[in-house]
């Protein structure tokens, strides 16, 4: 499997400016580091989540780092868990299980973006499969996720 077919039509949609970086497959994101020899801090991923009204949430956050659910849930003011694995495969059911793009516009979803990530001058995120990244400029990410919220939800777990 390559890129998924609804990120290559959404970033081209929006006229952004990408490359692919083809690596070894890896089922983690430290691993995908280390595999595309690429900074973990560089590196884009997204967990999804829920509250209890089923209302889903994306939190896109550095790949070396944990989200803190207490640091989101007080920003948002919210109850947020952990979606169910097999939810998650199905609401991204255009890419292979765990590779999560944290691209929520691609998937009409509400999202919250860890502030770390505007620091870097570029990003590379999860495609839809295991062997592929997408490498944007900090500009052109900025611009997909110039709607959700921003704020410091995660801390760095790896150096």
């Amino acid at each position: 499997m390559s890129l998924s077919r609804r990120i290559t039509s959404y970033l081209e949609g929006r006229g952004v400016q990408y490359d692919t970086v083809t690596h070894h497959p890896s089922h983690s994101s430290l691993g995908t580091s280390i595999a595309a020899q690429v900074p973990s801090r560089k590196i884009a991923k997204a967990v999804i989540l829920e509250d209890h009204q089923g209302h889903r949430l994306m939190a896109v956050i550095p790949a070396d780092s944990k989200l803190s659910l207490t640091e989101l849930n007080e920003q948002l003011n919210g109850r947020y868990h952990l979606m169910r694995e097999q939810q998650v495969y199905e609401c991204f059911d255009d890419c292979v299980h765990g590779a999560v793009p944290p691209l929520p516009g691609a998937y009409n979803m509400d999202s919250i973006v860890d502030e770390s990530l505007n620091e870097l001058d570029d990003i590379y995120l999860e495609g839809g499969d295991h062997r592929n990244l997408v490498h944007l400029s900090q500009a052109d990410f900025k611009r997909l996720t110039d709607d959700a919220r921003h704020g410091r939800v995660s801390n760095q777990m790896y150096h």
